[in-house]
Parts: structure tokens; C-alpha cells; sequence
């Protein structure tokens, strides 16, 4: 189990510094686009671009936020309960969480597999792709299922008292 839990974090830290070199391109995109406009012209399709960016900015670190268990939360209500009792509550959360993410990837993934049936684009000055910034939502919602799922497995085992 240790093993297995090694490979899922350093598959969540790619995943997360691949949101993150998405975050640095579409940076540089923004720059070269906002310079271009002010000294030749704009960078084509820079705004469908950067758009269609936003996704994996977003959806690839998840993972790896849960992981590190920095996705918001407020204590005010469980402070006052024991550390199994919040360990409790956290195990209810990660449910929560399972279910409401199981649904957006499930969801997620049928407009996926359908804008990759089409090869949806978007048209601007230049054609964008979409299809494959709707397949990343699905991965990252997805991802976040299975740490939800670990999440939930070790809460209720500290609820327990077996960690």
C-alpha cells in the first residue's frame, strides 16, 4: 500500500507542475499578445487560447490539492470536536466529494467523448481545438475521485482508531 500510495503522489505532483507550465505558456502568450498589440499586432487566436488554458490550469493540479489537503476548509464548526470526530467528518466529506466529482467526471467525460467525435474547434482568426481541453476535465475531476477515495479510506480508518 505504501508503494502504491508513492506512485499516486508523484503522479499528482506532475500533474500539478503540468498545470503549472500551463500557467507559465499562457503567461508568455498574454505578454506576447499585449506587446504585439502595442507594437506590430495582436497574437492570433491568443484569447481562444488562452481560454481553452484555463482548463488545464485548473482541472490538473486537483489532485494533487486534495492530496496535500489545502483545498478550502473551515474549522470553525469542528474545532471543538475530537480528532476522531473530525476525522469522522472529513471521511463524510471525502464522500460527499466522491459523489458530487463522480457526477462532473461522468458528465465531463460524455461531452468529452462527444467534442472528440466531432473535433470541436473553436473559430476565431485561426482554428482552436477544444476537444482536447474537454478531455481534461474529465482526467482532472476523475483524478480527484480516486484521492477523494483515499481520503475518505484514511479518515475513517483514524476515526476508527487503526492508523
Amino acid at each position: 500500500m505504501n508503494r502504491i500510495r508513492v506512485v499516486i503522489e508523484k503522479f499528482a505532483e506532475w500533474m500539478a507542475l503540468g498545470g503549472g507550465f500551463v500557467i507559465f505558456v499562457l503567461m508568455l502568450m498574454v505578454a506576447v499578445d499585449a506587446i504585439g498589440r502595442k507594437v506590430a499586432s495582436a497574437l492570433p487566436g491568443a484569447l481562444e487560447f488562452s481560454e481553452a488554458f484555463m482548463v488545464p490550469a485548473v482541472f490538473l493540479p486537483l489532485m494533487f490539492v486534495q492530496l496535500r489537503r489545502e483545498h478550502v476548509f473551515v474549522g470553525v464548526a469542528t474545532d471543538w470536536l475530537s480528532p476522531r470526530g473530525r476525522a469522522f467528518l472529513d471521511g463524510v466529506a471525502a464522500l460527499v466529494g466522491i459523489v458530487i466529482f463522480g457526477l462532473l467526471t461522468w458528465l465531463a467525460f460524455e461531452k468529452a467523448l462527444q467534442a472528440f467525435t466531432v473535433g470541436e474547434y473553436r473559430v476565431a482568426v485561426i482554428s482552436v481545438p477544444i476537444w482536447p481541453f474537454r478531455c481534461i476535465i474529465p482526467l482532472g475531476t476523475g483524478l480527484m475521485v480516486l484521492q477523494l477515495a483515499l481520503n475518505a479510506i484514511e479518515d475513517f480508518g483514524r476515526a476508527l482508531g487503526n492508523e
